[in-house]
């Protein structure tokens, strides 16, 4: 992912063309996240252990669908502080058709209209896609003022946590012939992907009041009791 050089600054969130719908959206997508973890945690909690009917579950992927297509106008913004190289334009056009798919997908699936392996994994790609995102991303732009440092930091620990959760989940499927392993693979990644899965919606919410320009609206009134 081409970059501009470390350290130079980048324009404010908040200030491009298309920052306040995109997080307005970022918004959207937060609130979305949140019902979609809700549904997940009583899907497990309630159908899982009866067997059915997955009503909570079908909540989950269709929300979850909503989530991705939502999530789509933050990320295009956010990118556009970076560099606009051929890489930077590739890894953004993966990213976003990535999203876009597992929108697609989960969508599909709520409805019963395509395979639940099939559909995860597209969903399972379209994470993963967006977790490299976020973790390089931010990465990057956590040395460039004004860009948000909290921001950056999260956002790079919580793609980093997913892009290492998915794999050591995958390593527990493939160690079923090892019972104690698979349960310490089971569990370490599991408490890593569920609080940055829990992780996302919260900072799509900072990321949307930064892009609608929300946090530097506040300042001044923050400073102002202190100059009084």
């Amino acid at each position: 992912m081409a970059s501009t050089p470390h350290g130079a600054a980048v324009i404010p969130l908040g200030h491009l063309p298309g920052d306040r719908p995109a997080g307005a959206a970022a918004y959207a997508a937060a609130g979305i996240g949140v019902v979609s973890a809700a549904a997940l945690a009583a899907m497990f909690a309630v159908e899982v252990p009866r067997g059915g009917p997955y009503v909570f579950g079908g909540i989950n992927d269709f929300t979850g669908g909503l989530f991705f297509a939502a999530s789509i106008p933050a990320i295009v913004q956010i990118h556009r502080r970076l560099g606009q190289g051929p890489g930077s334009r590739l890894a953004l056009g993966a990213t976003v058709a990535g999203s876009g798919a597992a929108a697609v997908s989960s969508v599909l699936l709520s409805l019963h209209l395509v395979d639940f392996t099939a559909s995860t994994a597209v969903t399972m790609a379209g994470i993963l896609g967006q977790a490299v995102w976020t973790a390089v991303a931010n990465h990057k732009l956590a040395h460039r003022a004004p860009y948000p440092p909290r921001l950056a930091r999260a956002g790079r620990a919580l793609g980093t946590g997913m892009v290492i959760a998915l794999p050591v989940v995958s390593a527990g499927y493939a160690a079923a012939g090892i019972p104690a392993l698979q349960t310490a693979l089971f569990a370490v990644g599991g408490a890593v992907g569920a609080a940055a899965y829990l992780a996302w919606p919260i900072w799509l919410a900072f990321a949307g009041r930064q892009l609608t320009g929300a946090a530097e609206r506040r300042a001044p009134m923050r400073q102002a009791p202190a100059a009084a």
